[in-house]
């Protein structure tokens, strides 16, 4: 039995492609260790996969701050002797990050135990982790198009995002019921990544009656800034509205399947979970994110044809924004058309193939020296 090592927690958007690419391996016999943090988004997704092993590690992003450095760096050299120990004792045939702050102490550990170390990049800016360990790593997944500097070139290779097995686009209006709406009435999705938006919130809640007016109803992730609940508006034909306000949601597959219209942030892990739904969407990046990759997600996604991109500056502009969008049937479907084509299924197959052939190559170079010594 192969094993693998996968640093994944932090984020949704670190979490959820760790635990796809661990779907896809344990379905080929590999045991799957995933490294998370102590987050609630983390152990949130944890309940839902009792069929791997995990392990909490600490971790601080990288700040330049002279305070907050000193803490990342502590918390550095603490992650990368509980990594080694977990290396030691796991014995793993390969360790994957996906970036993020957990990624360069398993790597680093990786690393140091002489282990094949890969990294899976899904923006379409790469991040610091990952440009690090790109000078070390074996193999690199980048999205197409993105470059990096490498002492190898020949150890990128260009995939998509892994998706979860349970992210599949389900029938509209099934959709819609479960989640309690009128499958008769337009819905928008509002979701501001794994730790909410706020913005966004109060962007929605002070844009209900208008939509209500127009009879679109709206299912809002708050990201756990807010307690759960419900609103109702009345529309000029005396129609119900009702909009919902959720936390956050186990079921984004159904979340997203009920879409007719996503306004969110520009992760690469909601985009590849809006592309998997068929549900288009107008992005408005995080105007604080890491070298603006929301930014060149969100132009990304643009460019496809898969929906539009707004800056939070031009928030004021947003409901008429989405009423011209939503209403536009011919715009919508193409919208949904291109989605389609920009949805990649085999990223989770080559990457894992590719992970196969890597430990395989692995084992042979290993025996190789085995062989060298023994002779010796």
């Amino acid at each position: 039995m192969k094993r693998a090592l996968i640093a994944c927690g932090g984020t949704g958007g670190h979490m959820s492609p760790g635990i796809a690419l661990a779907e896809e391996l344990t379905s080929r016999n590999w045991k799957c260790t995933l490294l998370i943090s102590n987050k609630q988004v983390d152990s949130r997704l944890v309940r839902k996969y009792d069929q791997f092993e995990y392990e909490t590690v600490d971790g601080r992003p990288f700040s330049v701050r002279p305070d907050r450095l000193l803490l990342f760096l502590v918390s550095l050299v603490r992650g990368t002797l509980k990594c080694s120990r977990l290396v030691h004792a796991s014995n793993p045939d390969v360790v994957i990050g996906f970036g993020g702050f957990l990624s360069m102490p398993a790597m680093l550990a990786g690393y140091f135990a002489g282990l094949p170390t890969v990294v899976h990049e899904a923006n379409r800016v790469a991040g610091r982790v990952t440009r690090i360990v790109s000078w070390f790593a074996r193999r690199i997944y980048l999205p197409k198009g993105v470059k990096i500097r490498t002492k190898r070139s020949s150890r990128i290779r260009y995939v998509g995002m892994p998706v979860r097995n349970e992210i599949v686009s389900q029938s509209k209006t099934e959709a819609k019921r479960k989640l309690g709406l009128d499958p008769q009435l337009k819905v928008m999705v509002i979701m501001g990544g794994s730790q909410g938006a706020e913005s966004l919130n109060k962007w929605v809640k002070a844009s209900l009656p208008a939509l209500a007016q127009k009879e679109v109803q709206v299912f809002c992730l708050t990201g756990g800034s807010d307690t759960d609940g419900s609103m109702t508006f009345k529309s000029p034909k005396g129609t119900e509205v009702r909009s919902l306000f959720r936390r956050f949601s186990d079921d984004m597959a159904t979340v997203l399947s009920a879409a007719d219209l996503v306004v969110s942030r520009s992760g690469a892990g909601s985009i590849a979970e809006m592309m998997r739904c068929r549900a288009p969407g107008i992005l408005i990046p995080y105007p604080y994110s890491a070298d603006d990759h929301q930014v060149e997600n969100a132009r990304h996604f643009e460019m496809l044809g898969c929906g539009l991109r707004m800056s939070q500056d031009y928030l004021g502009d947003l409901l008429k924004e989405v009423q011209d969008v939503l209403f536009n049937e011919w715009l919508m479907q193409k919208f949904r058309h291109n989605l389609e084509l920009a949805d990649r299924k085999d990223v989770r197959e080559f990457m894992a193939n590719d992970l196969e052939r890597i430990v395989a190559g692995n084992g042979l170079s290993m025996a190789a020296r085995t062989e060298q010594g023994l002779r010796a």
